[in-house]
């Protein structure tokens, strides 16, 4: 029987850790499921997953990094699949796992990922970006006989599994953000398939306010050009910013038609504060130390590396 493990990276969660790990045991599937908790929390979060038949460790905060962090749980764990999940997602459908799963039927799909649906208290910027970002269709992306890949692409560990055995070739990249997609970039170039299936899918969204969504761009500004900086992926930071641009007019006209027009004088300050922290982040390079830990959002990254990867990653 196939075996699936969990590595749940949790921080401060107690609100909603315990409807997580009750809709993860009660998943309809034949395979046998190992739950990791990965625990950062000076909250409750720990005791509460403890009434649970769970793994536990202690990650201190200033150890805890997206990539490497996920990396030792998959070496803590056995599991055929390892599943990735944000701890603030909703899960209501019992088949979710088995829809995500279903995907390595086929034996090149490295990692699949699902969709996401905002949540009902999600602001009208978020609910368009998550619509937006993970469309009611699924596809699968490869890299067949050298072509390139002209588009962005996406890989999100929000809602995502992998193959153990490609995951023991190409580790989980230590990055200040980003590093599921530069993951997904490695195992395409790799000649392994990504999946987005769309009815595996989860509720999950954030009401971002302004200091916070320019902090998340700019670690997201930072990462981009590396990743799509392959001759395989033909996307330049030029395309990124026009894509960012309709993008901007398609949310505007969601907005209109769905009865949100006085947010657009906000969603345009907000838009704004995404724009220049993508560009700012783009250009980090050009940033002493203390304007990067300044303005990045993952600040104790910077204290273990020089640059936004782990070059020996």
């Amino acid at each position: 029987m196939p075996t699936v493990s969990f590595i749940l990276p949790t921080r401060n969660v107690e609100k909603n850790i315990g409807n997580l790990l009750e809709s993860i045991f009660s998943q309809n599937l034949d395979y046998e499921i190992e739950v990791l908790i990965m625990d950062s929390s000076d909250d409750k979060t720990a005791e509460i997953v403890k009434n649970y038949p769970v793994k536990f460790v202690r990650v201190e905060p200033e150890d805890y990094n997206y990539g490497g962090t996920r990396n030792l749980g998959a070496e803590m764990t056995s599991g055929d699949f390892l599943v990735f999940l944000s701890t603030d997602v909703e899960i209501r459908n019992k088949k979710w796992l088995s829809k995500l799963l279903r995907n390595f039927a086929d034996s090149k799909v490295a990692g699949v990922f699902g969709r996401q649906i905002p949540k009902e208290n999600a602001t009208p910027m978020e609910k368009f970006f998550i619509l937006n970002t993970y469309p009611a269709k699924s596809y699968v992306l490869s890299l067949n006989s050298g072509q390139k890949l002209k588009k962005f692409f996406l890989f999100s560990n929000t809602n995502s599994a992998i193959r153990r055995s490609v995951w023991e070739k190409i580790k989980i990249p230590e990055m200040l953000k980003s590093e599921d997609q530069e993951w997904a970039k490695r195992a395409l170039i790799a000649g392994y398939k990504i999946a987005y299936d769309s009815e595996a899918m989860v509720y999950h969204s954030h009401n971002y306010k302004l200091k916070q969504i320019f902090q998340e761009y700019f670690d997201s500004g930072a990462t981009m050009p590396y990743i799509h900086n392959h001759r395989l992926l033909n996307y330049s930071m030029k395309n990124f910013m026009l894509d960012g641009l309709k993008y901007t007019l398609r949310e505007y006209d969601y907005m209109a038609r769905n009865s949100h027009i006085s947010w657009i004088p906000y969603a345009t300050i907000y838009d704004i504060f995404k724009f220049l922290g993508m560009f700012l982040g783009s250009k980090h390079k050009y940033m002493p130390l203390w304007l990067k830990k300044a303005l990045c959002k993952k600040k104790n990254h910077w204290d273990k590396y020089n640059d936004i990867i782990n070059q020996g990653a």
